[in-house]
């Protein structure tokens, strides 16, 4: 065990007594297995006070202030200027948590042998939810097409370079540090870098053959590189229709798809649906459409075109699943953080981990965009949770939009978002719990271990309070792949 990642000395654990269950110790040995697993959150901003919090308390952040040059002359006094920063107030809505029972006929194994076990898998799974609750953001990226670059389902051998330099020039215009640029890619896309030879030649990249021994790109064209599974991303699989065709050339980018005439499609879209239209391959989503005879003849989208598209060229349609309204409580309230169900979606193609899901129709605020972190597919209906709390609320039978095809990856400077982390309190010992929390690196974690006398067994409860917050939204560029 690494001792700097220790908030307190280290006490031994031996097997056969009871120091395999001091909470001290694997608070701290939970953190170092934490930290091994977490990607993009090691990358960004991080922000810690010792300070004890609560679900949903609201603590502040900074965003870097800005400095403008002046001149002197001979003679003239010296201009102040206000050494601050913009205040960020982040709500802390990230509670990770992961509880299993050590039942009694394991107690008598080491230390070392319960981590293994129990303490490993528990740690990666919380170490996948940060992950996913910072990745997730991604889509407070896509406001607007110069925020993006390249196009989903399109990254390759043969234009990877060129898309990560156009991402770059991105940072360069909005005057990103050089320093700390990091780029984070989903499976498919890395194994379109690493398909292209500049990436990996040892002769040119001067690092003696590294990247081709370990298939990792390491630093690249100014970028920290990192393949991380979490990043936004799928495949195949979702609910989809692939009739409908655009009749129309749009022959230079720019040019707005408003009341674009279509064809091909039996029946009705919906306001709302992300439809990308091959060619141009961006997240947009239908704003308004028009039927004749109840047939889809026309569709608007929400922005204009990037790339230029071809007459009767196809698109990709992402069909409307829907809100399945609880019984209780009745619908989603603004703030919900828990399970959401959806149904209305054909039977193998529920919401997937990694997909990008929106709720609303209306352009602006009303319009929410979420990743899908976790998911349960019960058969007609899912189980979905968000990467973070509905800041509006939902009701049954309300449409939900899942995205598209392909990766949202990442090339950002660290201060683009931030991490927040407060320590939980710890619970009563009369209460018969024993606690600890331990802090390494801006992240505080807490464990609790409680004996359960009806099922014969240590309750070990592992857990985090957390909250994400978007610092400057010009510091990041989405690479879509």
């Amino acid at each position: 065990m690494n001792p700097n990642y220790l908030s307190l000395p280290m006490v031994n654990a031996f097997a056969n007594d009871n120091d395999a269950f001091i909470p001290e110790i694997w608070a701290q040995e939970g953190l170092v297995i934490l930290e091994e697993n977490m990607v993009a959150a090691n990358l960004v901003h991080r922000d810690f006070e010792n300070e004890i919090k609560n679900f949903g308390d609201v603590v502040n952040t900074r965003r870097p202030g800005n400095f403008t040059i002046s001149r002197k002359v001979d003679g003239t006094s010296l201009t102040q200027q206000s050494a601050n920063a913009t205040n960020v107030q982040v709500p802390l809505d990230q509670w990770f948590y992961t509880s299993f029972t050590i039942n009694d006929g394991e107690a008598s194994k080491s230390f070392q042998e319960l981590v293994d076990v129990y303490l490993l898998p528990a740690m990666q799974s919380i170490a996948r939810g940060v992950d996913r609750a910072v990745l997730g953001r991604v889509h407070a990226f896509l406001g607007t097409p110069a925020q993006r670059v390249g196009g989903l389902n399109t990254l390759s051998e043969t234009n990877s370079k060129d898309i990560i330099l156009d991402a770059r020039q991105v940072l360069n215009v909005n005057k990103a540090y050089p320093d700390n640029r990091n780029l984070i890619l989903a499976p498919s896309a890395e194994t379109a870098l690493l398909k292209n030879s500049i990436f990996i030649k040892a002769n040119e990249r001067g690092d003696g053959g590294t990247a081709l021994e370990t298939a990792m790109l390491g630093r690249i064209l100014g970028f920290g590189t990192y393949m991380d599974q979490n990043v936004n991303s799928i495949t195949s699989g979702a609910d989809t229709d692939v009739t409908l065709v655009v009749t129309d050339a749009l022959a230079a980018a720019g040019v707005s798809p408003v009341a674009q005439a279509v064809s091909g499609l039996t029946g009705a879209v919906n306001t709302g649906e992300f439809l990308t239209v091959i060619g141009n391959d961006q997240p947009t989503w239908i704003t308004a459409h028009h039927e004749t005879s109840g047939n889809t003849d026309s569709v608007t989208l929400n922005e204009v075109n990037k790339y230029a598209t071809l007459a009767s060229a196809a698109t990709i349609r992402y069909k409307a699943c829907a809100v399945n309204q609880p019984t209780s409580p009745t619908g989603y309230a603004a703030g919900w953080s828990q399970a959401i169900n959806v149904d209305g979606y054909t039977t193998g193609c529920a919401p997937q981990v990694g997909q990008i899901i929106a709720f609303g129709t209306t352009v602006g605020s009303t319009r929410q965009r979420y990743t899908v972190i976790e998911s349960v597919d019960n058969g007609s209906n899912a189980n979905i949770l968000l990467d973070r709390p509905l800041e509006y609320a939902l009701s049954n039978d309300d449409p939900a939009f899942p995205g598209p095809y392909g990766s949202f990856n990442w090339a950002f400077h660290r201060e683009a978002i931030a991490l927040v982390s407060r320590p939980l309190a710890l619970p009563n010992e009369r209460m018969g719990v024993m606690a600890d929390v331990a802090v390494h690196n801006d992240i505080a974690m807490r464990v609790s271990m409680q004996y359960d006398i009806q099922s014969g067994g240590t309750v070990v409860n592992l857990d985090l309070l957390a909250g994400v917050a978007i610092l400057d939204t010009r510091l990041a560029v989405v690479v879509l792949g």
